[in-house]
């Protein structure tokens, strides 16, 4: 597959509207996650003032945790597919190995 390949599936396939998650539809996961990446964030707000710590790292962490309740991030997310489709690809592999899969009943 070539690039020009994986630019035309891209604008093939119908991209979902970001939507906006409240806080009434998030699961108790969804809770975890956005408190572990407030918790990151403030860590790295003290690793810049503070020497001790790295601020930059733990602002890197934070940002990859809140990254999927941002409308920015999901208007962005295209526009990066189209950019790096190889990277889209290899994320998205990633995602599939790491999602919760359904239990047979």
């Amino acid at each position: 597959m070539t690039i020009n390949d994986s630019e035309q599936q891209l604008q093939a396939t119908p991209r979902a509207k970001p939507k906006r998650i409240r806080w009434a539809d998030m699961t108790w996961r969804d809770h975890v996650r956005v408190g572990l990446g407030v918790f990151f964030f403030l860590l790295g707000i003290a690793g810049i003032i503070l020497p001790i710590l790295q601020g930059v790292l733990f602002l890197i962490i934070s940002a990859i945790l809140l990254a999927p309740y941002s409308l920015w991030v999901q208007k962005q997310l295209p526009r990066f597919e189209r950019r790096f489709p190889w990277l889209s690809d290899k994320a998205r592999s990633v995602a599939a190995r790491w999602s919760p899969k359904k239990r047979p009943e």
